[in-house]
């Protein structure tokens, strides 16, 4: 076996999300100390918990990608029944959604942008891996609720950072 057969797009990706999350790194000893004096997160804490998190996922798949077969990456994974071009529209719906939030968010403020985005992304999944519309808007509607109170939770709440307010 050749040293690079198992290297695919998987392992690409991973390789890409070490060298980004390493870039990212490099450039939070620049924030300071993750806590101030008083114990509230500073400028470091969240950057230094994203680091982590994506630290953690690539070196995941990177190992779960260099320990397969070839013969294992060979099977092209399954069309999605529901959505025929996944793998081109998945990327595509993330995308709109994203900037869409990214929009919204500073004039409609967190809720509804959060709630929305949420609801969007929740929906696409749930209605691909179901194929039942009905039953991926009421999970989506769950979904997006308990996301959208748990972020305010956590950052107005937990941290006492605001979120962005309707702005009209």
């Amino acid at each position: 076996m050749r040293p690079f057969e198992r290297f695919n797009s998987q392992a690409v990706f991973a390789v890409g999300l070490i060298l980004f999350a390493t870039v990212y790194a490099s450039q939070i000893p620049k924030l300071g100390i993750p806590f101030a004096r008083s114990g509230e997160p500073g400028a470091s804490f969240f950057p230094i918990v994203l680091v982590v998190i994506l630290y953690v996922a690539a070196f995941r798949v990177l190992s779960a990608e260099l320990r397969r077969t070839v013969d294992a990456q060979t099977d092209a994974p399954l069309p999605s029944e529901t959505v025929p071009r996944i793998g081109l529209v998945g990327p595509l719906v993330l995308i709109v959604l994203t900037v869409l939030f990214i929009v919204a968010l500073p004039t409609l403020g967190y809720f509804v942008a959060a709630a929305v985005y949420t609801f969007g992304v929740a929906a696409f999944f749930n209605y691909e891996e179901t194929g039942r519309p009905w039953r991926a808007i009421g999970q989506s509607v769950l979904t997006a609720a308990a996301i959208t109170v748990f972020g305010w939770l956590f950052f107005d709440v937990f941290f006492g950072l605001s979120l962005p307010g309707w702005d009209l």
